[in-house]
């Protein structure tokens, strides 16, 4: 479902909606882009929460390493294991400029398994995604930006895709 989404609308941000812009997607990159330029004009207040952080992080630091030293993305963990050094290789200014430019309320309330378990259970979400979820309950916000279909499970929760 693509809704179109009204300025001044508090809207959580997912990690793919930073990906697809870090990364230039050919299909999702400058509707994400164009998305995120209006979060930096204020015309939406963005929430992101830790998770999201370290996806978005973890997403550039497996392209990266997989454009410079050839290395698999499902590979990029095991070897960081092995070779730590693996992650000096990667600039991450442009990541640190990107979240630091956007005025976002990050959000680092910390959920209990409980709860996370719950929303995994009620709406059939991944640990990531109900903690997505949690976040966006706690601040009363009804608006997620993702290209991720699971959300759209969740019935109150208005759904923005870059379609």
């Amino acid at each position: 479902m693509r809704r179109a989404l009204s300025s001044g609308l508090e809207v959580f941000i997912d990690s793919n909606i930073f990906t697809y812009h870090l990364s230039g997607h050919k299909i999702f990159g400058e509707l994400c882009r164009d998305f995120l330029r209006r979060v930096e004009r204020k015309e939406y207040r963005g929430y992101v929460n830790n998770t999201v952080i370290s996806e978005v992080l973890m997403n550039f630091l497996k392209s990266e390493l997989f454009i410079s030293k050839g290395i698999a993305p499902h590979k990029v963990a095991r070897e960081i294991k092995r070779d730590p050094s693996l992650v000096e290789l990667v600039d991450f200014d442009v990541v640190t400029m990107l979240f630091g430019g956007l005025d976002l309320n990050t959000s680092f309330v910390e959920f209990g398994c409980a709860e996370v378990t719950m929303l995994m259970e009620k709406y059939n979400l991944l640990p990531n995604d109900a903690l997505h979820l949690a976040t966006i309950k706690r601040y009363g916000i009804t608006d997620i930006a993702t290209n991720d279909g699971d959300f759209e499970r969740v019935p109150w929760l208005h759904v923005w895709k870059p379609r």
